[in-house]
């Protein structure tokens, strides 16, 4: 019996020694292989293991990673005689090593065609400025019925304690009564900029510029600028990874529209933005603004965005967006509501 013990352990003893300090390799299908590399290159790797050496491809590998819990028998454990025997069921096996807390995290390979999604935008994009691309459809209901497909390029950029962004956009619209007796085909295109001084680096008070062209020929408006200038605040709720700015302040407007006589409205405005980061992979975004004509209370305008962002892969986002606006601010036969639903899909370049 004695002599079994001690053979066991030898046999056990070397082992764990050829494999000390083994690799572990996770497949694609979430496989995990145990040994130890003996060949590597960009095309495949050769792991030893205990029953042979075995070859696998890169591309079917995931990650790679120490074997914390391989172990290594004590010397004092393969000199035969009683000692050995009688203590071969409590040192089969030594502690295993603490894993060294310097080491980085293993991580997974990142598919061939991200990293070179990547180096073209690092390659081919200016250092410092953020872009995104979004394009839906767009169903809409007013007065008549309204099927679009939507673009839009957003560009951002913040350096010391100011911020940039700029939105252009163009809609292709199908229009057809309630009587479903005309159809007609329209357009609206326009661009939205905000530029945004904070006051310190905590990024609490601010002002800001907002300036914004559009053309809009289902409303009938031919050429329309608005800019205010306001005072914002942002409340900042980090337990809930939510923001909210609200921002007061005088603006002007100029419209030129169709059966529309005043060019100039001056206006009284508030805009509000929230964003509620809800995990790494769902957004939720939603900014409203109202705004009256000081000289005339009945011309008042409002909108409200609400976005719902999913990150569906690295490189694309896919949102379900809804608007609601009302402008009273033109003819009086000019449509003042518009109701818009959109499934849209962005890409983000550097996009934070």
């Amino acid at each position: 019996m004695k002599i079994g013990k001690i053979f066991a352990v030898l046999t056990l003893s070397l082992l764990y020694s050829h494999f000390a300090g083994a690799d572990i390799l996770t497949l694609s299908n979430g496989d995990r292989i145990s040994g130890k590399i003996s060949q590597s290159n960009d095309a495949q790797i050769v792991l030893e293991t205990q029953f042979g050496d075995i070859t696998i491809p890169r591309s079917a590998i995931s990650g790679i990673s120490a074997d914390v819990n391989s172990a290594t028998v004590s010397q004092e454990n393969l000199q035969a005689g009683q000692g050995a025997a009688d203590s071969s069921s409590d040192n089969a096996a030594a502690e295993a090593p603490e894993s060294d807390p310097s080491a980085p995290p293993a991580v997974g390979k990142e598919p061939e065609w991200v990293t070179d999604y990547r180096n073209f935008v690092k390659e081919n994009f200016p250092e410092g400025w953020q872009f995104r691309l979004r394009g839906g459809l767009e169903y809409r209901q007013t007065t008549s019925s309204v099927f679009s497909v939507y673009a839009a390029f957003d560009v951002k950029k913040e350096w010391d304690l100011n911020k940039f962004s700029a939105t252009a956009y163009y809609n292709y619209t199908s229009e057809t009564s309630v009587d479903n007796v005309t159809s007609t085909t329209l357009d609206k295109w326009g661009i939205d900029t905000n530029f945004r001084r904070d006051f310190d680096e905590t990024s609490h008070w601010y002002v800001q510029n907002i300036l914004a062209y559009k053309r809009d020929m289902v409303k009938g408006i031919k050429d329309q600028v608005d800019e205010a200038v306001t005072l914002g605040y942002r409340f900042e709720f980090e337990r809930y990874d939510l923001t909210i700015d609200i921002a007061p302040g005088p603006a002007v407007r100029y419209i030129n529209a169709y059966d529309f006589n005043t060019k100039w409205a001056f206006m009284a405005v508030v805009a509000e933005d929230l964003v509620w980061e809800i995990n790494k992979l769902l957004r939720f975004e939603q900014n409203g603004y109202v705004g009256m004509n000081v000289t005339n209370v009945n011309q008042y305008s409002a909108y409200l965005r609400l976005g719902l962002v999913i990150k569906a892969t690295d490189v694309i986002d896919i949102a379900l967006r809804y608007s609601y606006d009302y402008d009273a601010v033109n003819a009086d036969a000019a449509q003042k509501e518009e109701q818009r639903l959109m499934l849209s899909f962005e890409a983000p370049f550097n996009w934070k």
